[in-house]
């Protein structure tokens, strides 16, 4: 049910016309009366990834400014135990095995653990002459 429904969200997005997003819409219907609580789960999943998939989005544009001035490396290292490249491959949904690559929902928390961490140390900073 949730290929299809994702099929359908792809064909809505892609449509050129009001009579392809009705032709879509109607697929749709008929899917919601096929099996209506198979349908309600597969639509919570979906919309689940989607704010997932937001977030991801929001995160990499609020850093686009931040990464070159910190070091991605230790950042990968120290909070995750992982390579830059592991990092990098989430920061930008490289395709990792024939799927995007992206954070679950505890890898986006301890990237927000990360940030503010190193924040914080950089913020008690200081130097004296």
């Amino acid at each position: 049910m949730k290929e299809r429904i994702n099929e359908l969200k792809k064909a809505f997005c892609e449509a050129k016309s009001d009579k392809d997003r009705d032709i879509v819409d109607t697929k749709m219907q008929e899917l919601i009366h096929e099996n209506p609580d198979q349908f309600a789960d597969a639509m919570v999943e979906s919309a689940k990834e989607t704010a997932d998939r937001v977030t991801e989005l929001v995160l990499k544009q609020k850093m686009q400014d931040v990464i070159p001035a910190i070091s991605l490396v230790y950042i990968a290292k120290t909070y995750f135990n992982k390579s830059d490249t592991w990092l990098y491959q989430r920061i930008n949904g490289n395709v990792v095995n024939g799927k995007p690559a992206h954070f679950t929902s505890q890898e986006i928390e301890t990237l927000k653990f990360a940030l503010t961490d190193i924040s914080e140390k950089l913020g008690s900073l200081s130097i004296s002459l």
